[in-house]
């Protein structure tokens, strides 16, 4: 079912490999952050929240500029692999200094050079992430195959969480002498081989199109009415550096809607599961720190498995049922996940971890696979009715989206902690309160906002036959 048999072998190794790169630049930092500099060195979580969400920030507006250069060396040059190749190196080494601050350091100092160094590497990773990006839409033809590359890239970005939890523990053996070394030699394994090397091993690999493969698309367009190509016969159909808004009102009411489940996954559910971390380690291991972040492992990894298996079951369900259908069946269970893990998190629960997996890795499939795929149906439904191609305005809304919501999760989780009480330097002697309401938070907040999404999904205003419908229409027409 996930069969791309219309893209080289080397497109998808380029595609594996560089979402894999992306998944790591992004996940390795908050991952090894949280345990090190604030639960080690005892940063204040609102200020590592900081420091790392600024630069992310600073990301999102530049995006769009990044883009706009990144199209233009494509344009001139015919690909963008010397981009991708510098901007994997340069974020890989970037990455790797970030953890080689003294931890003699005063908090103040630290905070001020992560702050500065993400910013650079911030900077670096909105070039990577733009070019792997253009990648993946490069090498998809119609809105099907771009499914199934968003599922491809996908099962690569999963299989990359068997391993990101681990990363801090590994920072942990005894083999380095200390943890603080141990961080340094991680963090630039991660820099040089997991972002560096495979940046280069996919831009290596990673091949324009010739001008034979776009008049084949465009032959083979011609035997699907609901692909791209005939859209974009229109002459009126054009893509413009300013990104023209929307006007429809019930395209642009169904844009809201999918950047509002954007939002909710990416970043107010966030900030309440990123407590399972802290309950884990505070509440159900009692302070023990290496415990904790070993069934943090274990609950990433038996996640990555379980999302594995459900990426192509729920790709199969929205072929079947539709996806407001499939959605609906991921909402309420995550739902039950969200409920359950008010007993999943307690002493003596731990292998419990492996039932929150598997009733939360379905809500993964809709952000990473179902939503953006319904983004695509609704962008080539708008331009049936403009008759203009607004592609990059609708990938920059998702990508600001996307970066406001990890804002909002940066900041949002750590003004959670500071509200509930938690204090670093008070390790297992946590006030008893605090963690009351660490797992209120945890069970109730996504649950009401699982709640929340259904309600999206009940009031979202396009089928997709309507939308079908509308195309063959619009198809017919220029034959």
């Amino acid at each position: 079912m996930l069969a791309l048999p219309d893209i080289s072998r080397q497109h998808k190794v380029a595609l594996g490999f560089g979402f894999l790169a992306l998944f790591f630049a992004n996940q390795s930092l908050s991952a090894m952050a949280i345990p090190y500099f604030q639960m080690t060195l005892g940063l204040d979580p609102f200020g590592l929240s900081l420091a790392i969400a600024a630069p992310l920030m600073f990301a999102g507006f530049i995006s769009q500029s990044v883009g706009r250069l990144s199209d233009a060396i494509q344009q001139k040059k015919g690909d963008r692999r010397v981009i991708l190749l510098v901007s994997g190196v340069v974020s890989g080494l970037l990455f790797g200094a970030i953890w080689m601050v003294p931890y003699e350091w005063g908090d103040n100092a630290t905070l001020l050079y992560i702050l500065v160094l993400n910013f650079l590497f911030c900077i670096g990773l909105t070039f990577l992430t733009i070019n792997v990006k253009s990648l993946a839409f490069e090498v998809s033809v119609d809105v099907k195959q771009r499914v199934k590359v968003m599922a491809y890239g996908s099962l690569f970005e999963r299989a990359g969480t068997f391993a990101y939890f681990w990363l801090f523990p590994l920072a942990q053996l005894s083999l380095w002498g200390s943890v603080y070394i141990g961080i340094q030699y991680v963090g630039w394994f991660i820099g040089i081989v997991l972002i560096g090397f495979f940046s280069v091993f996919s831009a290596w690999f990673s091949v324009a199109r010739s001008t034979n493969d776009s008049v084949q698309m465009s032959i083979d367009a011609d035997s699907n009415p609901l692909s791209d190509e005939h859209v974009s016969k229109n002459p009126a159909s054009t893509t413009t550096l300013s990104h023209p808004q929307v006007t429809d009102k019930t395209v642009k009411a169904a844009l809201f809607l999918l950047l509002s489940l954007t939002l909710i996954k990416f970043g107010a559910i966030s900030i309440f599961t990123s407590l399972d971390f802290y309950l884990l380690v505070y509440f159900v291991k009692a302070g023990d720190l290496a415990a904790g972040a070993s069934w943090k492992g274990i609950l990433s990894s038996t996640f990555a498995l379980v999302t594995l298996f459900m990426i192509p079951l729920f790709a199969y369900l929205s072929l079947t049922l539709g996806k407001l259908k499939t959605l609906n069946i991921i909402y309420w269970t995550t739902a039950l996940g969200a409920l359950l893990k008010w007993f999943i998190y307690q002493p003596g629960h731990e292998w419990a971890v492996v039932i929150d997996a598997l009733l939360g890795a379905p809500s993964w499939v809709a952000i990473s696979v179902i939503i953006p795929s319904m983004l695509a149906d609704l962008c080539a439904y708008e331009r049936t009715i403009s008759g203009q191609n607004k592609i990059g305005y609708f990938i920059s809304v998702q990508n600001k989206a996307i970066n406001f919501a990890v804002v909002i999760t940066m900041i949002g989780a750590g003004l959670l902690l500071n509200t509930l009480g938690f204090d670093a330097d008070l390790g297992a002697e946590q006030d008893p309160d605090s963690l009351l309401w660490m797992r209120i938070c945890l069970s109730g907040g996504p649950l009401l906002l699982c709640f929340v999404s259904l309600y999206i999904v009940k009031i979202y205003p396009l089928t997709e036959q309507q939308m079908a419908s509308s195309q063959a229409k619009k198809a017919l027409g220029q034959t």
